[in-house]
């Protein structure tokens, strides 16, 4: 889900533009999309994680802390998106291994200068055509994935709001906690410093995560100075 949303974001950006050459990224985005909507267990994934959040916001309808008709809300938005993925046909990146003009371009793509318009002239017209004319034809490809943006946009928001933001401290940049027995999800890390990011490594046993500092050019090093963070463990 997670590699879902951030290439979506990608495509939609790319996509927002005027410029061909973002479009021709868009393109490229569009096969790491159709190559995740190709896998046959993504459907049966989804519907059972859907029902396994509506199963858990079930059990809210009877606490009086909870606002019932955002509650009520949220349980028709899951009936709606998981309704269209499953009436849904086939798989949803048909559209795009059909195409004989998507595959000429998705042969070349990892050839150096192989998208040139020396070797793929149909291609190269069609960047200078009109914006319209190539935003209506992207959207044309991918309006079979459109379901799993909305699936994927809706389950990620639930688990991440399950989950409530603490300060923790990771002594000379490193942290670790056990789980306590319970199952999560979805572990998020929250730094002020855009210098320094996290690895992080999870068990049933141990959450552990390290920070390292960004030497943009250079190899990453570890931070040995205590790293004030928000850890959220998000479970649904």
């Amino acid at each position: 889900m997670l590699r879902l949303e951030y290439l979506f974001a990608r495509y939609n950006h790319f996509v927002r533009s005027d410029d061909p050459e973002l479009h021709h990224n868009a393109i490229s985005t569009l096969f790491d999309l159709g190559d995740i909507g190709a896998r046959g267990d993504i459907k049966s994934l989804l519907l059972k994680e859907f029902e396994r959040q509506k199963y858990a916001l079930n059990g809210l309808k009877s606490s009086q802390k909870v606002d019932q008709e955002a509650l009520s809300q949220t349980l028709s938005e899951i009936d709606a998106v998981a309704s269209g993925i499953n009436q849904s046909a086939g798989r949803p990146n048909s559209v795009i291994t059909e195409s004989e003009w998507l595959n000429a371009i998705r042969t070349r793509l990892n050839i150096p200068g192989g998208t040139s318009p020396i070797d793929l002239p149909s291609y190269h017209a069609w960047k200078n055509s009109p914006t319209s004319e190539r935003r209506e034809l992207l959207e044309k490809y991918i309006s079979p994935l459109l379901p799993w943006q909305e699936a994927c946009q809706l389950f990620l928001r639930l688990l991440r709001q399950s989950g409530e933001a603490k300060d923790v401290v990771a002594h000379n940049g490193s942290f670790q906690q056990a789980p306590s027995g319970k199952v999560y999800q979805l572990m998020r890390i929250a730094v002020e410093d855009d210098t320094l990011f996290s690895e992080i490594s999870a068990n049933k046993y141990l959450l552990s995560v390290r920070f390292l500092k960004s030497e943009r050019d250079k190899k990453a090093q570890l931070v040995n100075a205590d790293v004030q963070f928000k850890l959220t463990l998000c479970q649904l």
